[in-house]
């Protein structure tokens, strides 16, 4: 993957809906969401991430949250995926819910510059 653009990048979180319900026993999940730009080797970390944004945490929304949140980070040429994951935060440790990844290079190949879906189905993990 190399896409050739630098510069800013929008990321607007919307909404979640169909998420998990419940982290346990009498547990409501507390939703947020993470967004991390890497270059296409997002699990050998160090110098092949980049930026990362999260939203505020959703308390006791379980599986459907708003969120409504607009980000701008910069964008290097080397970085042209997203990995989108759901968290649970907990008072202990935090759970990840589900992931997936967004190939920039599709979004600019489809002539919009915008990534806009009604739905997104994350891996569980």
């Amino acid at each position: 993957l190399v896409m050739p653009l630098a510069g800013k990048l929008t990321i607007e979180v919307v909404s979640l809906s169909g998420g998990p319900d419940s982290a346990g026993f009498m547990d409501k999940t507390d939703p947020y969401v993470r967004v991390t730009l890497h270059d296409g080797q997002f699990d050998e970390g160090g110098v092949h991430r980049g930026e990362v944004i999260r939203t505020k945490t959703k308390n006791n929304a379980g599986g459907t949250a708003t969120f409504n949140e607009t980000f701008h980070i910069n964008k290097p040429e080397n970085m042209d995926c997203l990995r989108v994951e759901l968290w649970d935060e907990d008072t202990i440790s935090d759970d990840v819910k589900g992931s997936g990844d967004v190939d920039l290079d599709t979004v600019i190949q489809a002539g919009t510059g915008k990534w806009v879906t009604k739905e997104a189905s994350l891996c569980k993990r």
